[in-house]
């Protein structure tokens, strides 16, 4: 399964990638970035399924926290409540929301290890897919254990990938926002322009 470090990763990747930004740029009395903080939280939520298993002893992991029916609940409670708080667009926020969190599921199915259970409460069945994309870690072998090693530097490479994709990205979209702005600029103002001409005319004569 992929790390909650990669999770994280994949949620402030996406945070910055989607085209729309439902959540509010000034927020009074924050302490964080709310760009960076609801992204990351969303996208690494549902391992925080540990906790009730730490508690109770009760093998909890990959289970409701990773299903169908959670992801669907959690974006519709959550979305509501943010967009309540934020004066924001739900439906925009709820979009954004389930798109984070099914960031979660879908690296979890392409990781090696047991699966999830995607369908419950309708089927108690671990599911993953057949073509593996992410090393698995074994935690039961302890937080420092060599065999982390691969799956870490894996991770690690393809973050360092989606940070050049995202930073060209950017490069893009900075580059067509100046040419859009430059072109609105002669075709919005064609009287300044020819003014402008004009007098450099005079000036020159």
């Amino acid at each position: 399964m992929p790390t909650p470090l990669f999770h994280a990763t994949t949620g402030y990747f996406l945070g910055k990638f989607l085209p729309q930004k439902p959540i509010p740029r000034f927020y009074p009395f924050r302490r964080f970035n709310l760009h960076i903080f609801y992204p990351v939280f969303v996208a690494t939520c549902a391992d925080f399924d540990f906790i009730p298993q730490t508690l109770t002893g009760i093998p909890l992991h990959r289970g409701w926290s990773h299903s169908l029916v959670f992801m669907l609940s959690f974006s519709l409670i959550v979305g509501w409540v943010a967009s309540k708080i934020w004066k924001t667009s739900y439906q925009q926020l709820f979009r954004f929301t389930l798109i984070l969190y099914s960031s979660h599921l879908i690296l979890d199915f392409f990781a090696e290890g047991r699966g999830i259970k995607l369908f419950l409460p309708f089927l108690d069945q671990f599911f993953k897919s057949p073509l593996l994309i992410f090393p698995g870690i074994h935690h039961s072998r302890g937080l420092f254990d060599l065999s982390h090693f691969i799956p870490v530097l894996y991770e690690l490479l393809l973050s360092a990938v989606l940070y050049g994709f995202l930073t060209q990205w950017q490069l893009y979209k900075a580059y067509k926002a100046d040419k859009s702005a430059i072109k609105n600029n002669i075709y919005v103002h064609p009287q300044l322009h020819s003014k402008k001409s004009v007098k450099s005319s005079d000036s020159s004569s």
